[in-house]
């Protein structure tokens, strides 16, 4: 009778759940809805708008665009074309093959006003990259500007998530504003 008794308190307080570690939780990034923006004007010769929390250093005429919040950073290069817009372009293909090693695809887009004579295009990875969003920026005769977004933390795609799709629209607007002066 006692061997039954344990033998049924064996069946039934087993059960077959299995105890999993909780994984880590990422903080969830919430953005202001209505942001405010200014113009601003280079003295190299063109002019975009830019979201105010963003502060913007000068060397000569390449930017950083830093977004303390976010941890973020967009550094611009300003490139002056001497005929040489091939080995620019091939120069700027080169940095998206090393970047997207880790991605697991390749999103590209192009904006062109041809009016303003502004031809851009964009291109964001997702997966582990160093960089999540690179761009560039030309009028295809002598002035060629291209850009490259990087956060200060370890890449995680799943985490940096929000803040990457909030930067990729502040870059969206910077690249549909842009004026050469």
């Amino acid at each position: 009778m006692i061997r039954n008794l344990i033998l049924l308190i064996l069946i039934v307080g087993c059960n077959n759940d299995y105890v999993l570690p909780k994984p880590k939780a990422y903080l969830y990034e919430q953005f202001e809805e209505n942001q405010e923006y200014y113009v601003y004007d280079s003295e190299c010769g063109f002019s975009f708008i830019a979201n105010k929390s963003s502060i913007i250093d000068s060397n000569g005429c390449n930017l950083k665009m830093h977004n303390t919040d976010l941890k973020s950073t967009i550094f611009f290069t300003i490139v002056n074309v001497e005929e040489n817009i091939s080995l620019i372009q091939k120069d700027f293909d080169n940095k998206l093959d090393e970047n997207s090693k880790n991605a697991f695809y390749v999103k590209s887009s192009e904006y062109v006003n041809s009016n303003k004579k502004i031809y851009a295009k964009y291109f964001t990875f997702s997966g582990d990259t160093p960089s999540n969003t690179q761009f560039f920026i030309t009028d295809s005769i002598s002035k060629y500007i291209s850009g490259s977004l990087f956060f200060e933390s370890k890449p995680n795609y799943d985490s940096l998530l929000p803040s990457i799709e909030f930067t990729n629209n502040e870059i969206r607007k910077l690249i549909q504003s842009f004026n050469w002066n």
